[in-house]
């Protein structure tokens, strides 16, 4: 009896410990990096999202974030490889203060409950469909966000960045196209 008592419990702390595929793979992070002469890199316009200590969530890009690693953070992570990594995959919490005074143009946001009970409820393959439309391009869908309210807008694409889809926008159709993450890097 101990021994099935002491199988149970390795087994149970095995799939306790099992590790976590990260958000962004380091190729991924790599692509995010400004190159060394300066200049952005290409996936400048990636809606990324990062956690704030007062339990909101701010969408950013990959500018602000070089913003505020120089500016605050350049000390505590050795490059911005590793501070793009930590948040981006690893939780990070950022100083909601440095953001709120600092970022200019990017907002912050607490999930909506309506929203987040539905994603809780469906599941996210089931919310996908509910909120998208087969779209002509290849590999993508449209966004039906005909039933969205600016609050349910920004927490639905915050639940398709955390299941590694991205939005990307076409302003001239007015077409928000769903596509997964690795399509975007590619």
């Amino acid at each position: 009896m101990k021994k099935v008592i002491t199988l149970l419990a390795l087994f149970c702390l095995l799939i306790s410990c099992e590790r976590k595929e990260p958000n962004f793979s380091e190729e991924m992070i790599e692509k995010l990096v400004f190159e060394d002469n300066g200049l952005p890199p290409y996936y400048l316009r990636l809606d990324l999202y990062v956690l704030t200590d007062n339990n909101e969530i701010h969408q950013t890009n990959n500018n602000e974030l070089m913003f505020f690693y120089k500016k605050y953070y350049s000390k505590e992570f050795k490059s911005f490889n590793e501070f793009l990594n930590a948040s981006l995959n690893a939780d990070f919490i950022f100083d909601k203060k440095l953001l709120k005074n600092n970022a200019n143009y990017l907002t912050s946001f607490k999930l909506n409950p309506k929203l987040e009970k539905e994603y809780s409820s469906l599941g996210f393959n089931k919310f996908l469909e509910k909120y998208s439309k087969s779209s002509s391009r290849k590999d993508e869908l449209e966004f039906n966000k005909s039933n969205l309210n600016s609050d349910e807008y920004s927490a639905f694409k915050y639940f398709l960045y955390v299941n590694k889809y991205d939005v990307s926008s076409d302003c001239y159709l007015g077409i928000d196209y769903i596509r997964k993450r690795k399509d975007s890097f590619n």
